[in-house]
Formats: C-alpha cells, sequence, structure tokens
C-alpha cells in the first residue's frame, strides 16, 4: 500500500493479540523519523552516560581479567573479584540503563499523546520535550519503584512478581495519558487488567522477547570483539577498541525498547476502549471539527 493513502492507526480501538503487534510495528514505520528525532535528542545524554560507564565497566574487568593472567597460579586477586564486578562502575551501568529505558518510555508515551492530540499527526520535538518536562520527576520514580518492587516480589516469590509485572507496565502509560499520579495509575492499571491478566502478560512478554532477540544481533559483534579483547594478550588497542565498540551497541540497542512501549500504549487504549467505549464518543465529538482526524482516517466500523 503506499504510503501517502495507508491509513493511520486509530488507537482507541479494541485489538487482539497479533493486531496490537503489527500495529506497532506499522506505528514505527509510518513516524520513524518522527520518533526518532526526540529519541535522540531528549534520551541521548543517558544513551551516552550509560554508554561511558559501560565502557569503565569493560575496562575495569578486562585489566582485572589481566592481572589474574598474570598471576598464573597465584590466587592473589581471587578475593578482589567482587570489588572489581561490583564496585561503583557498575552499579552506574545499572542507573543510567534504567533511567535511559524509563526516559524512551516516557518520550514514546508523550509521543502518542500528543500525535492523537494533533490528530494523528506527530508532535514536533518541542511538544514532546515540554511534555516530557512535566512527567519526568514521577515518572523515573515511578519505573525504578515499579522495577525494584516487581524484582524483589520475583525473588522472595516468583508469582507475586509474575502478577505484578503487567500491572506496573501498563501503570506507565496510564500516569501520561490520564495524568495521573503514581497510586493511582497502578490502581487504574489494576482495573483495567481485570479479566485480561492473561492477554496481557503475553503481549508484552512477547514484545520483550522480540526486542531482546533485536538487542541480542545488534550485540553479536560487540560480543566476538570483546572476547577477543579479553583473550587476546598484549592487545590494548583491540581492548580499548572492543570495550568502546561493545559498549556503543549495547547503548544504541537500548532504543529497541520503544517496542514494548508502544505495545503498552496501544494495550492500554484497547483494554480503556474494551471497558469503557471511550473511543465512538471520541469520533462523535470530533465530526465536522477539522483540528481532529479526517473522516477517511477513521477506522472502519465492523459488524
Amino acid at each position: 500500500m503506499n504510503k501517502i493513502n495507508e491509513e493511520k492507526i486509530e488507537f482507541r480501538k479494541v485489538r487482539d493479540f497479533s493486531e496490537t503487534i503489527n500495529d506497532c510495528f506499522t506505528f514505527i514505520k509510518q513516524n520513524f523519523k518522527a520518533l526518532l528525532t526526540p529519541l535522540i535528542y531528549i534520551c541521548g545524554f543517558f544513551i551516552l552516560a550509560s554508554i561511558a560507564s559501560n565502557v569503565l565497566q569493560q575496562l575495569k574487568m578486562v585489566k582485572f581479567i589481566g592481572l589474574v593472567k598474570t598471576a598464573g597460579q597465584d590466587n592473589t586477586y581471587a578475593s578482589e573479584f567482587a570489588t572489581y564486578s561490583f564496585g561503583v562502575e557498575y552499579f552506574l551501568v545499572i542507573l543510567f540503563t534504567m533511567l535511559s529505558v524509563s526516559a524512551i518510555s516516557l518520550v514514546i508515551n508523550c509521543f502518542i499523546k500528543l500525535y492523537k492530540e494533533n490528530g494523528n499527526t506527530a508532535p514536533r520535538v518541542e511538544q514532546v520535550w515540554e511534555l516530557f518536562k512535566r512527567h519526568i520527576v514521577e515518572f523515573f520514580i515511578a519505573s525504578i519503584l515499579f522495577g525494584i518492587l516487581v524484582l524483589l516480589a520475583i525473588f522472595f516469590c516468583l508469582i507475586p512478581g509474575v502478577y505484578l509485572f503487567p500491572l506496573t507496565s501498563i501503570a506507565l502509560p496510564v500516569m501520561v495519558f490520564e495524568n495521573k499520579g503514581m497510586v493511582t495509575a497502578f490502581s487504574r492499571s489494576s482495573a483495567l487488567i481485570k479479566d485480561n491478566w492473561w492477554r496481557t502478560f503475553g503481549l508484552i512478554l512477547v514484545a520483550i522477547i522480540i526486542t531482546y532477540c533485536c538487542a541480542g544481533i545488534l550485540g553479536i559483534p560487540s560480543a566476538l570483539m570483546s572476547l577477543g579483547a579479553v583473550f587476546l594478550q598484549n592487545s590494548p588497542k583491540l581492548t580499548l577498541v572492543g570495550s568502546i565498540f561493545s559498549s556503543i551497541l549495547s547503548g544504541l540497542a537500548q532504543l529497541f525498547y520503544i517496542l514494548p512501549a508502544i505495545v503498552c500504549a496501544l494495550w492500554y487504549f484497547s483494554l480503556s476502549e474494551e471497558k469503557e467505549g471511550g473511543g465512538l464518543l471520541e469520533r462523535i465529538d470530533n465530526f465536522g471539527n477539522h483540528d481532529g482526524p479526517s473522516t477517511n482516517e477513521w477506522p472502519k466500523e465492523e459488524y
């Protein structure tokens, strides 16, 4: 289908499993450049920070492995493994990666909210930035707390963590689309997912698996260079280049997290439409309104 004649994504409609995944890729295809621009401008700092901290951590580990190889049978450095593995650099990698993924998710949700308000037209970077600033603090806090909550629940008892995972995933777009606080958004997410937990869990799990597969493919060259840098002796230049290249690809791979972010947003609208049916009322309100989506962009009604 010609891109000019291709119908824009209608968010407020009930979707099934496969339709949500297909609409996710369609939305990315239709808005690739418009999506990439705010992601680079707004999330660039966090991605660069995660890359830099990752380089420092990898160089530290390469140095440790070199010391162990030099020591030979001597176990002098064995007791220092934890110090080299879990130092400041390690926790900086975790922190900046979490902030980077949270920023990507927030940019996607802000973009979609503005896209919808603009009548299915991609917003400018300035518009996304203004909305991003309004939600950045609470969204980051919620992302980190929700992540810690799920990890603790999985660690101490697997089932509660698995149960909370879809609730926290849908709560994040609720915070942006409905302008709600963290606690209220979690309650709202629970209400939306009621009777739809399995479908929500399966959909988000598939989106994450696709994300990890894409990131894994991108990470193959960096993994090979890292292994070469570690096991080839007396190659400081290869070690440095391999660490930097690996870290850059790992940072760029974080952009693939737009997939679960868009899937969660689409699924939020699907659940909301299924339970409340606001999409039809919205189209009626926009009837004859030139600021809203044109009639030829409305989805076809099925009976």
